[in-house]
């Protein structure tokens, strides 16, 4: 069985992902954005790796198996699958490790005024 472009384009991005969050985790401190995987993190890399690589090789692995019957949806799913897995990617990296999200750049209107000075003075 070969895999299709698809597959193995969601694979790299997968291992990527795996990859560069391990790097973040332990020598930027950033956090995992992703509930599930944060979920998993906390019983250790080992357990997180497991689950991370069984989260990419199962869906794959089914996809691969099913294009046999329908190739035209397999591959059109995987494209889809591409494009939200890199967009939610980058949606989580700044939401969660840069802090660009709504809550945590707009100012609190009921926070007093030293708070928020304190608040903002943090590394």
């Amino acid at each position: 069985m070969t895999l299709t472009r698809e597959s193995m384009v969601l694979i790299v991005i997968c291992a990527a992902d795996l990859l560069s969050t391990l790097f973040l985790l332990q020598s930027q401190g950033a956090r995992e954005g992703n509930p599930l995987m944060a979920f998993y993190l906390r019983y250790g890399i080992g357990t997180f790796v497991m689950m991370k690589l069984t989260l990419m090789v199962l869906p794959v692995f089914i996809a691969e198996w099913s294009k046999q019957y329908r190739p035209r949806f397999v591959r059109l799913m995987l494209r889809t699958a591409i494009i939200t897995y890199v967009g939610t990617y980058l949606l989580l990296f700044l939401t969660v490790n840069l802090g660009m999200g709504v809550a945590a750049s707009a100012p609190d209107k009921h926070a007093s005024p030293a708070v928020y000075t304190a608040s903002t003075n943090l590394p």
